[in-house]
């Protein structure tokens, strides 16, 4: 599984990320299937579903790559377990999560990872 946090009216950190994930679906190939990939939310009061799934459209996401919302409160507590809600969505971080197999421990990777640096570590 891979995992990060996004918001669709985001115009700087969460394009890159998303435009990421995107190439590693490509990259991915055949594999593709068998990762997880998820967005999630930090700002549910803009992102319903409806504009969710115009925003994955928009970077050709897969059926692998899930977008997720839900209430703030939902929102602020996944955030809070994965220890990057920093009170704001104006003040979030690039950070990207890998977790190989479950009960296995999650990878945090900062800032703008590359599509191959995660390949890289979707393999390990």
């Amino acid at each position: 599984m891979i995992l990060n946090f996004i918001y669709t009216t985001c115009t700087t950190i969460c394009p890159l990320t998303s435009r990421t994930f995107a190439e590693l679906q490509d990259k991915l190939g055949h594999e593709r299937d068998s990762v997880h990939m998820v967005s999630i939310s930090i700002d549910p009061e803009q992102d319903t579903p409806a504009v969710l799934a115009e925003y994955a459209s928009r970077f050709g996401a897969g059926k692998q790559w899930r977008f997720y919302t839900g209430t703030l409160d939902a929102s602020v507590t996944a955030q809070r377990a994965f220890d990057v809600y920093r009170g704001s969505k104006m003040n979030h971080n690039p950070v990207t999560f890998i977790r190989i197999a479950p009960g296995k421990p999650w990878l945090r990777i900062e800032g703008f990872a590359k599509a191959d640096e995660l390949l890289q570590d979707c393999r390990i």
